[in-house]
């Protein structure tokens, strides 16, 4: 039977008993990411304000067109045969230089929003076949959001963490063709380019 996974990653004791880094909603740097998912006690990594905009602005966005947020994400999301996706995060967490925010989406025609999401060597088989090589502590690491922090609970998924600079080149290539795809089918980042060029055309005061 399968578990909610935390984190599919094994970490030095040393590191697990690291106090929070993220205190004051600076930068995320890996080792707390890492200390965060070992630890839920800890703070967890947070927007910034200028990602906490963009979001507010597209759930306004989604209200004015009467769909909800789960709506989106399945009518968005490029769902594989196993009805899993890896997709950027739309909003991702204030990281350091270096790292990448991603989703790990399971579509709940066959993951209900209450139950197990697959084991480990299930998720590690997902994110191989997104990415290319076997997963590695060294460039990605995993959770899932505790119930109260879950801003899409319809509709489960996995934050996941890339440390591109530590990752094999296919990943790296992957990514950025996951990325690409994902930009092209985005109707949020269209509507947002829309209203950039509408305010560029604006006069000046």
């Amino acid at each position: 039977q399968g578990t909610s996974p935390l984190c599919i990653t094994t970490w030095p004791s040393a590191l697990l008993q690291l106090p929070s880094l993220l205190e004051g909603m600076g930068v995320c740097q890996w080792e707390a990411i890492a200390a965060y998912a070992a630890d839920r006690d800890l703070e967890g990594p947070e927007r910034d304000a200028t990602e906490e905009a963009r979001y507010d602005a597209q759930k306004q966005w989604l209200s004015s067109r009467g769909q909800a947020p789960h709506e989106y994400v399945l009518r968005i999301v490029a769902w594989d045969e196993a009805c899993m996706a890896l997709e950027p995060c739309l909003v991702p967490y204030y990281l350091e230089a270096g790292m990448e925010h991603w989703l790990l989406w399971f579509n709940p025609e066959r993951y209900l929003p209450v139950g197990d999401l697959p084991p480990e060597d299930q998720i590690r088989e997902a994110l191989q076949r997104f990415l290319g090589p076997a997963p590695d502590p060294e460039w990605v690491m995993w959770y899932e959001n505790l119930p109260s922090k879950r801003s899409v609970p319809a509709v489960r998924h996995l934050h996941v963490f890339l440390r591109l600079s530590a990752a094999p080149p296919p990943v790296g290539a992957a990514s950025r063709m996951l990325r690409q795809a994902w930009e092209g089918r985005s109707e949020w980042l269209a509507e947002e380019r829309r209203q950039r060029g509408i305010r560029s055309e604006l006069p000046l005061a």
